[in-house]
C-alpha cells in the first residue's frame, strides 16, 4: 500500500511504505562565509584543461576574493533566492556551502546544519545538487532515466516494489506523470520539453529524499510560463519539509512573489538578505524606492550591479553599490532580528535527531558488481534506442566495404594483381580502424556531459563504469565488424574458405578494437575533442607509415623499428597477408624479365612479411588492446573527466 498525502489541488506525494524514514528537518546557516581563488596556484594540467599551455602565465596573477562575509540562514520549509547579475558570485556560494569546490580555492567562515559545522560527507548524505543544465542521456525515457539512477543511488536495503515506488513518488511530486514513457532528448533529439527536462534532473536528485536541495539557475534557459511553473515546484518541494537553495539572475514579478527568503549579491557581497515581502520596503527606507510598473527583482539587481559602459557610470554605480554593502552591514544584526519575527518563532514539530543519525549515510549503495550490471543494461538500452547513430554507423561500415570491394573487385593472379592483393589487405586494415578511431573520440567527449556530474555524484564508480562500457559495446562492434568484412570478402573475390574468413574476421575485429581502445585511452586522458584526436592520430600515423606497405620493414630506421614492433596495424596486415596471400600461386605473363614471384611466401618475403604466425600476430594485437584499456582505465581514474564547456 502507498499512503497518500494531499498538499495542494495539483500536487500529490506518494511516500513508499517503510522507504524512507522521517526526512529530518535540517536548517541551513551560513556565517561570515568568505572565498579567494588564486590563478597562479593552478596545477598544468587544469591550464592545459582550459586551452592554456601548460606554461602559459595568466594575466590576473593576484588573489581573486569571490565571496565576502556572507551571512544568512534558511529554515527547513523555506525557499532562498539568490540573485545578481553575473559574475556577482551565486553560483559560487552555493558550489561553496554544497562542498564543491574543494581544493580549488581558500574557504573562511562556517557553514552550519543544524547548529553543527558541516563537513562534505555530512552535505552529501542530506542534500542534492542540480546544476544549471540538463546532464541526461537522450535517448532513454523519463521513467527508465529515473529507475536507472534510482537503483543506483538508493540503499540495497530498498527492494525492487520499494524501487519503484520511490520512482512513482518522484515522478508524480514533480508532475512528470503525463510525459513518464516520453524520452528525454536532448539538443540534438527531440523528447520532452525543456522544463519538463529540467523537472527529471531535479527528480534524479530527489531519489534520495534530501533535506537540503541546491539548484544553479533552474529557470535558465526556459520560457516565462515554463519557468514559474518550475518554480512553483520547487516551492511546493520547500514546503515538503525541505530547504531549496537556489541561484537566479533576474526573475519575474510572479516569481519572486514565490520566494521566502532573497539574498542579493554584488561582487560577492551582500545588498540585502531577508524576507522577499520585505525588500521592496528596505531599499525604499534607503532612498531607493521601485517605480511603478518595474519588476522589484529587475530594478535592485540593477541597483547592486557596477556599470562599466563609462567611467562615470562605472563611479556613479560603484558608489551606489557601495553604499547598499555598507547599509546592509550596518542593519544586519537588526535584519537578522525581524528575520526571526513571530511567524518564525512559532515552533515547529521537528523531531529531534542524534547528530549521527541524521545525515543520511550512502555506505549501503550497491556494491561494484550490483553497479556493473545497472550500468550494463543502462549502456545497452541507450545504444539501442540511439537509432541515428545504429543507422548511420551501419551505413558507414557498408559503403566502406563495398568501395574497397569495388575498387579490388574480382582480383586475379597475375603480378599485378600479386601487389594489388597487399594494397587491398592494407586498406582493408586501416581504413575502418581510421574511421572508428575519430567517431568515438567524438562519442566520448559527448558522455563527458554527464559522466563527469555523475561520478562527482559518487552514483557509481569508475571500474564499475568502464567494464559496463566495454562489454555493452562489444556485441555491436561485432556486428560492424561482420557488415564491414562481409561485402568487401565475396566483391573482391578473395578465399572462398570458411576458415579463412573466420580468419579475416577475428583480424579485423581486433584491429578496430585496437583503434577503440586507442581512441578511448586518448579521449579519457585529453580535455578537449581536437586534442584528443591529435594524440590519437599521432599514434595512429606513426603506425601506419610503420606497417610493412609504404617502406619495407627491413629498410626502416633502426631507430624506429620498436615503432613497428608495437603498430597494432603492421600485426594485423601481416596476418591479413598471410591469411590471404601466403597459400596463393601467382602466373608470370605480366612480369618484368627475372621479377616474377611465384608463391605468396615469396610475395610475403618481398615485403618482409613471412616473420611471425598469424596467432603470434593475434595476439600480440590483443596484448595491445588490454595495454590501451589499462591506460583508458587509468586516464577515468585519475583525470576529471570534466567536459571543456563546463
Amino acid at each position: 500500500m502507498m499512503a497518500v498525502r494531499s498538499v495542494s489541488p495539483t500536487s500529490i506525494y506518494y511516500t513508499p511504505e517503510s522507504a524512507f524514514s522521517k526526512r529530518p528537518a535540517i536548517d541551513v546557516k551560513v556565517k561570515n562565509l568568505s572565498y579567494t581563488v588564486n590563478p597562479t596556484s593552478l596545477s598544468w594540467w587544469q591550464k592545459l584543461s582550459t586551452m592554456q599551455l601548460p606554461w602559459e602565465g595568466t594575466d590576473n596573477t593576484e588573489p581573486q576574493q569571490v565571496l565576502s562575509n556572507v551571512t544568512f540562514s534558511v529554515k527547513s520549509g523555506q525557499m532562498l533566492a539568490i540573485m545578481g547579475n553575473s559574475g556577482s558570485g551565486k553560483t559560487t556560494l552555493l558550489d561553496v556551502i554544497a562542498c564543491r569546490t574543494e581544493g580549488s580555492g581558500l574557504i573562511s567562515g562556517d557553514v552550519y546544519l543544524n547548529n553543527v559545522n558541516r563537513t562534505s560527507s555530512m552535505v552529501r548524505g542530506c542534500s542534492a545538487y542540480v546544476r544549471q543544465d540538463d546532464r541526461l542521456l537522450p535517448h532513454l525515457t523519463v521513467r527508465e532515466t529515473l529507475m536507472f539512477v534510482a537503483q543506483l543511488k538508493l540503499p540495497t536495503t530498498f527492494t525492487g516494489e520499494q524501487i519503484r515506488k520511490r520512482v512513482d513518488s518522484v515522478i508524480s511530486e514533480l508532475g512528470l506523470s503525463h510525459v513518464a514513457d516520453s524520452k528525454v532528448g536532448g539538443a540534438e533529439d527531440r523528447g520532452v520539453s525543456g522544463g519538463e527536462r529540467r523537472r527529471v534532473s531535479i527528480g534524479v536528485q530527489l531519489l534520495l529524499d534530501p533535506s537540503v536541495l541546491f539548484l544553479d539557475e533552474p529557470t535558465s534557459g526556459l520560457d516565462a510560463f515554463t519557468a514559474h511553473h518550475l518554480v512553483e515546484t520547487l516551492a511546493r518541494l520547500a514546503k515538503n519539509n525541505r530547504a531549496v537553495l537556489l541561484s537566479i539572475h533576474q526573475p519575474r514579478s510572479d516569481i519572486f512573489e514565490l520566494f521566502d527568503r532573497v539574498l542579493i549579491l554584488s561582487k560577492g557581497e551582500m545588498a540585502y538578505f531577508g524576507q522577499a515581502s520585505n525588500m521592496v520596503d528596505y531599499f525604499s527606507r534607503l532612498g531607493h524606492p521601485c517605480p511603478e510598473f518595474t519588476n522589484p527583482c529587475d530594478f535592485y539587481v540593477d541597483l547592486a550591479t557596477i556599470d562599466p559602459t563609462s567611467e562615470e557610470t562605472e563611479r556613479t554605480s560603484s558608489d551606489t553599490v557601495r553604499t547598499l554593502v555598507e547599509a546592509f552591514r550596518s542593519q544586519q544584526g537588526e535584519l537578522s532580528l525581524s528575520a526571526s519575527g513571530s511567524q518564525e518563532k512559532e515552533e515547529r514539530d521537528k523531531e529531534q535527531w542524534p547528530v549521527l543519525a541524521m545525515f543520511q549515510s550512502l555506505e549501503h549503495q550497491p556494491g561494484a558488481f550490483r553497479q556493473f550490471w545497472i550500468l550494463y543494461r543502462r549502456c545497452t538500452r541507450s545504444i539501442v534506442e540511439d537509432y541515428g547513430y545504429l543507422v548511420t554507423q551501419l551505413i558507414q561500415a557498408v559503403a566502406m566495404s563495398v568501395v574497397v570491394g569495388l575498387v579490388y573487385f574480382n582480383l586475379k593472379t597475375d603480378q599485378s594483381s600479386m601487389r594489388d592483393r597487399f594494397g587491398m589487405m592494407y586498406i582493408l586494415g586501416a581504413l575502418y580502424p581510421y574511421m572508428v578511431v575519430l567517431d568515438l573520440i567524438g562519442v566520448y567527449h559527448k558522455e563527458r556531459s554527464f559522466l563527469y556530474f555523475e561520478l562527482e555524484d559518487r552514483m557509481y564508480g569508475v571500474i564499475p563504469y568502464n567494464f559496463a562500457k566495454i562489454f555493452s559495446e562489444i556485441p555491436f562492434h561485432a556486428f560492424y565488424v561482420a557488415v564491414y568484412a562481409i561485402p568487401v570478402y565475396f566483391i573482391a573475390g578473395l578465399n572462398l574458405d570458411l576458415k579463412d574468413f573466420m580468419m579475416v574476421f577475428a583480424i579485423l575485429f581486433l584491429l578496430v578494437y585496437c583503434s577503440r581502445t586507442l581512441a578511448m585511452f586518448s579521449a579519457s586522458v585529453m580535455p578537449t575533442f581536437q586534442l584528443s584526436c591529435f594524440f590519437a592520430q599521432t599514434f595512429f600515423s606513426m603506425y601506419i607509415m610503420s606497417a610493412g606497405f609504404f617502406i619495407n620493414l627491413d629498410s626502416i630506421f633502426d631507430g624506429l623499428k620498436w615503432v613497428s614492433s608495437v603498430s597494432y596495424l603492421k600485426w594485423g596486415f601481416q596476418a591479413l597477408c598471410k591469411v590471404q596471400i601466403l597459400g596463393l600461386t601467382f602466373t608470370c605473363e605480366d612480369a618484368l624479365p627475372g621479377s616474377c614471384i611465384r608463391t605468396g611466401e615469396e610475395a610475403l618475403h618481398s615485403y618482409s612479411l613471412n616473420g611471425n604466425s598469424v596467432w603470434e600476430a593475434c595476439v600480440i594485437m590483443a596484448a595491445s588492446c588490454v595495454i590501451y584499456l589499462a591506460l583508458f582505465f587509468v586516464g577515468m581514474r585519475f583525470v576529471a573527466q570534466k567536459p571543456h564547456e563546463v
